[in-house]
């Protein structure tokens, strides 16, 4: 069983933690003694996170919000420095944040590719090159949270499966880089799961109900997961207490890639 406090002293970004397995990590984080950055561009729904935060008796001196889409390199570097200036130190960066597409253009256009790419890709590149030398200095852990459809074509939003594939090597690629240093980064690719990421994409609804569905019992497991179970995984990876795990893409998915 994993210590109640195993975070205590140690700060931890969560990117894209507004909602979704970035919120339910940021909550797990912090409930383990975390002092916790939250990131997301919604202001009503970061304010929500920080009222569940302070519910659980965080202390508000251990939580920062940080808004701001993460195409803009100012978010980046707010991100980082922000951090740092507030808590003198960074342990622990979870790349969450993604988009699926952009809004009103054809997923597969180059528009909605270089769109994607920015975000799902280029940013996390930028942000690992800013965390690097304050994780460093506490041998620090990085986990990037990539998809089951990086091993899967996604026809509908190729430039989304695309993205998680790649972000699968630059995971493998700092991993190998960063090791000299005594950072770990590690992925998770994480499956279906029950959150407004796919409303996100534009579907109709009833597509998004066929998907949670009839789609859903095409997984061995005959269902979707939750933000709760792919927060655990996170949470585990990114623990001090998990001190020789490096490069790996751990797939928590149910068991989609071997079929039904």
């Amino acid at each position: 069983m994993a210590s109640a406090n195993r975070f205590e002293g140690k700060v931890v970004v969560v990117t894209g933690s507004s909602a979704g397995i970035g919120r339910a990590s940021i909550l797990r984080f912090a409930k383990e003694g975390a002092s916790v950055v939250v990131h997301g561009q919604s202001k009503e729904k970061l304010e929500s996170v920080k009222k569940d935060l302070l519910g659980l008796k965080v202390d508000e001196s251990r939580i920062l919000v940080i808004a701001g889409s993460l195409e803009d390199e100012a978010t980046q570097n707010r991100l980082i420095d922000e951090t740092v200036k507030r808590f003198g130190r960074l342990d622990i960066l979870i790349n969450n944040a993604a988009i699926p597409g952009k809004a009103g253009c054809d997923p597969n256009s180059m528009e909605g590719f270089d769109a994607v790419m920015i975000v799902n890709v280029r940013a996390i590149y930028r942000l690992i090159q800013l965390a690097t030398p304050h994780l460093e200095k506490t041998k620090g852990s990085i986990v990037n949270i990539t998809s089951d459809l990086s091993e899967r074509p996604m026809t509908g939003s190729m430039p989304y499966s695309i993205s998680k594939a790649a972000l699968n090597h630059l995971t493998r690629n700092f991993a190998r880089l960063l090791a000299e240093k005594n950072i770990r980064v590690n992925a998770v690719g994480a499956g279906l799961t029950e959150t407004d990421f796919i409303t996100r994409m534009g579907m109709p609804k009833e597509a998004i109900t066929h998907i949670f569905t009839e789609v859903a019992k095409t997984i061995p497991l005959q269902r979707a997961s939750n933000a709760d179970e792919q927060a655990e995984m996170i949470v585990n990876i990114a623990s001090p207490t998990n001190t020789y795990m490096t490069g790996s893409i751990v797939f928590n998915d149910g068991g989609i890639r071997i079929g039904n």
